[in-house]
C-alpha cells in the first residue's frame, strides 16, 4: 500500500486548493496584462504602476509557486489568451487598464482575506503577508484612475 505523504496535497482543504488555483491565475494575469500594455500607456504614472505590477506580482507568483510545490499542488499554466485583447487595444488603454486592475485587485483581496484564515498555517501566513501589497495596489490604481479620467 502506498504511503501517504504530507507533500501530496491530499491534506489540503478544497478552499486551499481553490486558493492556489485562483491566486496563480490572478497573479499570472496581472503580470501578463501589465507587460502587454506597459510600453503603450500614455500616462507616465500609469506606466510606472504597470511596471510595479510586473515586479510585485512576479515576486508573489514565485513565492506562491514555491509554497504550492511544498504542499504538493500543481498550479495551472498561464493562459496565453489573457493578453490578446490588450495587445490590440489602443484607445482608452490607460483608463481600461486601471479599471481592470481595480476590479482584479478587489477580487484578489477577497480571495486572500479568506485564505488568511486558512487552517493551513503556511497558506494563512502567505495570504496575510501578501494582503498589504494588494491593498496598496488597489489604492494606487484608484488614485491613478481619478488622475487619468
Amino acid at each position: 500500500m502506498k504511503q501517504r505523504s504530507d507533500m501530496d496535497g491530499a491534506s489540503l482543504s478544497h478552499a486551499d486548493r481553490t486558493f492556489f488555483e485562483k491566486a496563480a491565475k490572478s497573479g499570472m494575469k496581472e503580470v501578463s496584462v501589465s507587460q502587454a500594455v506597459s510600453a503603450r500607456l500614455k500616462n507616465t504614472d500609469v506606466a510606472q504602476f504597470a511596471q510595479m505590477m510586473v515586479s510585485d506580482h512576479t515576486a508573489a507568483n514565485t513565492e506562491l509557486t514555491a509554497l504550492a510545490h511544498r504542499k504538493g499542488v500543481t498550479l495551472p499554466a498561464a493562459d496565453p489568451k489573457t493578453d490578446d485583447k490588450w495587445m490590440k487595444k489602443d484607445k482608452g488603454l490607460d483608463e481600461d487598464y486601471l479599471e481592470e486592475m481595480i476590479s482584479d485587485h478587489k477580487d484578489a483581496i477577497d480571495l486572500f482575506e479568506k485564505a488568511s484564515e486558512s487552517s493551513d498555517a503556511d497558506i494563512a501566513a502567505f495570504a496575510s503577508k501578501t494582503l498589504p501589497t494588494l491593498r496598496e495596489h488597489l489604492e494606487k490604481a484608484q488614485t491613478l484612475e481619478k488622475q487619468v479620467d
